[in-house]
C-alpha cells in the first residue's frame, strides 16, 4: 500500500513538472526584441522576374550580397540551399517564411544578371528572393539596417557580415552572421530557432 502511495505521489509530481514546463513554454517564453522597423520596400525579384514586396506578411531571412562577390557571398547563399531543406522539413519554406537576397550592385546586377547567379544556387522562386532594383531603395534600407557597403573602382564591394531576421511585419527582430569560410558556415540551428518561433506568433 505504501509503495503504491509513493507511486502516486511521484506521478502527480511529474504532472506537475510538465505542466509548469509546458506553462513556461507556451505563455512565458522571452519574446525576440525588436531591433530595427525598416521602412516597407519593392524591389524585383529576379527570380521570376516579379515586384517583391517586403509587406507580404511573411517572415525574413535577409542578406546582402553582389554577384561579383569571391568569398562569403556564395558561401552565404549556399547556406540558403540548406535552409531552404529546413524550412521544408518544418513545412514553413514559403508558406511562412522566405529567403531574401538583396545585392549592394544594382547597376551590374540587372534582373538578367541575378537570374543566372541564382540559377547556380537552384533558387526556387516558391521562397527565394533575388533582388535588385532601385539604388536609392537599396541604400535606404542598408542605412535603417546599418549595414555598411562600399564599391571600390574595381569593383569589388566591401561589405558588412550580418543578417537580419524580420518578423511578418516586416521588423527586425535577431541578427545573424554570413558565412565567413567554408569552415565557418552560416549558423542554421540559431536561424531555424529564431524563424520558428516567429513563425508561431
Amino acid at each position: 500500500m505504501k509503495k503504491n502511495s509513493y507511486l502516486t505521489v511521484a506521478a502527480v509530481v511529474l504532472i506537475l513538472v510538465a505542466a509548469a514546463g509546458g506553462y513556461y513554454y507556451f505563455f512565458m517564453k522571452e519574446k525576440l526584441p525588436v531591433i530595427a522597423e525598416p521602412t516597407p520596400f519593392e524591389l524585383t525579384n529576379a527570380v521570376n522576374g516579379k515586384t517583391f514586396d517586403s509587406e507580404d506578411g511573411k517572415v525574413k531571412v535577409l542578406t546582402f550580397f553582389y554577384s561579383n562577390c569571391p568569398d562569403i557571398c556564395p558561401l552565404t547563399l549556399n547556406d540558403y540551399r540548406k535552409l531552404e531543406k529546413k524550412l521544408r522539413a518544418e513545412n514553413l519554406y514559403g508558406s511562412d517564411v522566405e529567403l531574401v537576397a538583396v545585392t549592394v550592385d544594382p547597376k551590374v546586377d540587372t534582373p538578367k544578371v541575378l537570374k543566372k547567379y541564382a540559377s547556380n544556387f537552384e533558387a526556387n522562386p516558391e521562397g527565394w528572393k533575388v533582388l535588385t532594383g532601385d539604388e536609392v531603395v537599396i541604400d535606404r534600407l542598408t542605412r535603417q539596417l546599418n549595414f555598411y557597403y562600399s564599391k571600390a573602382e574595381s569593383g569589388l564591394v566591401t561589405h558588412g557580415t550580418q543578417m537580419f531576421i524580420l518578423d511578418r511585419d516586416n521588423k527586425v527582430r535577431a541578427i545573424s552572421s554570413m558565412a565567413k569560410t567554408p569552415d565557418e558556415p552560416v549558423d542554421l540551428e540559431e536561424v531555424m530557432t529564431s524563424v520558428k518561433q516567429l513563425a508561431k506568433e
